[in-house]
């Protein structure tokens, strides 16, 4: 009895041991007392993340992440909302150092890059040779930009193996082989879109779908994001098969398209991924597609694909009009407590704020001008990062504004609400619905789609 049980504990650590592979990062930041966390994309082709860790640096910027991967992941360390690539490898350690550049007053579109310098790994070169054959081959096109998108000369790319090989000498991992594979691919597309027939049967054509990996997703998205607007298929025949069953809408692609007939579980991610873009672009056949979407996750056999098409179906909803807010619970100027859910029969407009400008100034004298018009029509909340909070407290007792003024001190509220530029808007329905986001601002306007909502909610309050 006792040997089978010390059999069964042996078995049990073994089985461990296979499916959950330990990861340390050891790391430091130039960023002290700031919340770091480890995300992991979901899929490479909507990039979906996942928090799989989340700790604080120490007053010196120090932290620590532990986290268990069953394979090559591709991943993000957040300080604060930055962002920096780790590619991480099962089993191994990592020591690295984050530098988040200073960044006051600059456009989300203007914002330089955090930086990570990987001072130590055991992963058998596997992070360094997937960086610097990045590099490598940034480089190339780089310096030989002219001759490739000028000149066309394709012939050039043979030569980038030999500059590889060169600088890094023999590559070990299959991940960063098909890294420069794909990208090498995706270089010969750019040069000439007539080669797209070439990289399809080269590249995709009864090959295997490598999920996790970036570049294979990127130049698929390159060659396949529109492939349903391709000359084979007629976009008014798209449009109508559309209002009939989905399976008749396969049928009809395939019976097109000898490559999707020979590619069955690619031509269904190749078809969510059309009918994302189509979503957008075919406003009046938006539940028709969404439609789809849910069919292909309800009846996909292919695990993987399942899994992209609900994270496209996330995205659709994410955010989007009637879809529910991501909630909050703030201080006000004076401490007290103040959460989404207390505006549950209002209409809100969200004022996201950073550091005052004389763009800021100049929003905010509109804002009280609309503010008195609109009376009672929607409560205007301001939210000032953290660090700018109390210039904004002064700035209402200076000016006199009336509204909410609130401290964002969770700043993971930026990301829930996709807060890419200051100030930044957005209009909350009733029951804590998304009206609009993001909104315009007061100079673009917003006047008029706050009264739009407003005239729509006091309509459907009738029925």
């Amino acid at each position: 009895m006792k040997r089978n049980v010390l059999l069964l504990l042996i078995l049990l650590l073994n089985i461990g041991s296979v499916f959950s592979q330990n990861v340390i990062i050891k790391g430091s930041s130039n960023k002290p007392n700031s919340l770091v966390r480890l995300l992991t994309f979901n899929d490479m082709l909507t990039c979906e993340q996942t928090t799989i860790f989340e700790t604080k640096s120490d007053e010196k910027g120090n932290f620590s992440i532990e986290a268990d991967i069953e394979e090559i992941t591709l991943a993000q360390i957040a300080v604060n909302l930055e962002r920096v690539d780790i590619l991480l490898k099962p089993n191994s350690n990592y020591e690295i150092e984050i530098l988040v550049t200073e960044q006051d007053n600059v456009s989300y579109f203007e914002r330089q890059q955090p930086t990570l310098k990987m001072i130590e790994a055991n992963d058998d070169e596997l992070y360094y040779q997937y960086y610097m054959s990045d590099m490598i081959i940034d480089d190339f096109v780089l310096n030989n930009f002219n001759q490739l998108y000028r000149g066309r000369k394709l012939s050039l790319l043979d030569t980038l193996d030999v500059v590889i090989n060169k600088e890094l000498g023999e590559i070990k991992s299959e991940y960063v082989k098909n890294n420069i594979r794909y990208r090498k691919a995706a270089v010969q597309m750019m040069v000439n879109n007539d080669n797209a027939k070439k990289v399809i049967n080269q590249y995709f054509n009864k090959q295997e779908i490598l999920y996790s990996q970036a570049a294979y997703m990127n130049l698929f998205n390159e060659v396949f994001e529109n492939y349903l607007n391709s000359r084979q298929f007629n976009p008014s025949d798209i449009r109508d098969l559309l209002y009939a069953d989905y399976g008749r809408f396969v049928n009809f692609l395939q019976e097109k398209d000898v490559f999707l007939s020979d590619n069955k579980n690619l031509a269904e991610l190749i078809i969510a991924w059309n009918l994302k873009r189509m979503y957008y672009e075919m406003p009046d056949e938006k539940s028709l597609i969404l439609n789809y979407l849910n069919i292909i996750s309800q009846n996909s056999k292919n695990q993987n694909n399942k899994e992209i098409v609900n994270d496209i179906i996330k995205q659709i909803h994410r955010l989007s009009f009637n879809s529910d807010a991501p909630d909050f619970s703030l201080k006000d100027v004076n401490g007290n407590i103040v959460k989404l859910s207390d505006f549950k029969d209002d209409l809100l407009l969200l004022q996201f704020v950073d550091q005052a400008t004389s763009m800021t100034d100049y929003q905010f004298g509109m804002l009280d001008e609309l503010s008195q018009q609109w009376q009672d029509t929607i409560q205007i909340i301001s939210i000032s990062t953290e660090k700018y909070f109390d210039d904004y407290r002064q700035m209402f007792e200076d000016k006199g504004y009336k509204w909410l003024l609130l401290d964002l001190d969770d700043i993971l509220i930026l990301e829930k609400y996709q807060i890419k530029t200051f100030p930044d808007y957005v209009i909350i329905g009733k029951n804590g619905k998304i009206g609009m986001s993001p909104a315009p601002s007061p100079d673009q306007y917003l006047d008029y789609h706050v009264r739009r909502l407003y005239n729509y909610y006091k309509k459907n309050d009738k029925k």
